[in-house]
């Protein structure tokens, strides 16, 4: 597996058609991961759908009117890169234990001005969320083998918009075993 290779333990896939026959190393651990999208009033109900369930529970951020519902609900483990995040988000993230997650596949795919605009928004939520200790994550938003990245990459990426690098391994190693010991201790 190039995910091994590449220095993980394990990934989390969302949408994974459990039929399709992909061949993982036996000492590679593959994670459930639902991505709730739905309209801001119904998203807790989403959330409490999956309660008691080993799923890693990721709402892709967006308006500030999104990100509220999904840090407001106990039980999401990630915010994926907010585009409206602000102190009192990150107060509410903070006291419902929710990761804020920092998409550097789009980083890699953005270009111009679309990857200027991303790193500023990616600087911002960095800020509030330092300010608040949440819990951070990157991921690579890899759709194929050839869109993952090597741990270096992913730190080397991520120091673009100011993360350190204890942070950014913090971020793909310890950050992600505490999602999972909460899911399944």
């Amino acid at each position: 597996s190039v995910g091994k290779r590449y220095g993980y333990s394990g990934i989390a896939v969302i949408g994974h058609d459990s039929n399709e026959k992909t061949i993982f190393p036996e000492d590679f651990s593959i994670y459930r991961g639902a991505e709730i999208q739905a309209k801001p009033s119904r998203i807790r109900e989403e959330i409490k759908k999956y309660r008691g369930s080993d799923h890693i529970l990721i709402v892709e951020g967006g308006e500030e009117e999104i990100n509220r519902a999904a840090v407001e609900t106990e039980g999401l483990d990630i915010l994926l890169d907010p585009l409206e995040f602000n102190n009192v988000l990150a107060k509410a993230a903070s006291d419902n234990s929710v990761s804020i997650g920092f998409n550097l596949g789009l980083l890699i795919r953005l270009q111009g001005v679309a990857r200027m605009r991303e790193l500023k928004t990616m600087r911002i939520n960095l800020k509030h969320a330092r300010k608040y200790k949440l819990q951070l994550i990157l991921t690579s938003d890899a759709h194929s083998i050839y869109d993952l990245r090597a741990r270096r990459e992913m730190v080397a990426i991520s120091s673009l918009f100011g993360m350190t690098e204890k942070e950014a391994v913090d971020a793909i190693s310890t950050a992600p075993l505490n999602i999972l010991r909460k899911k399944s201790p």
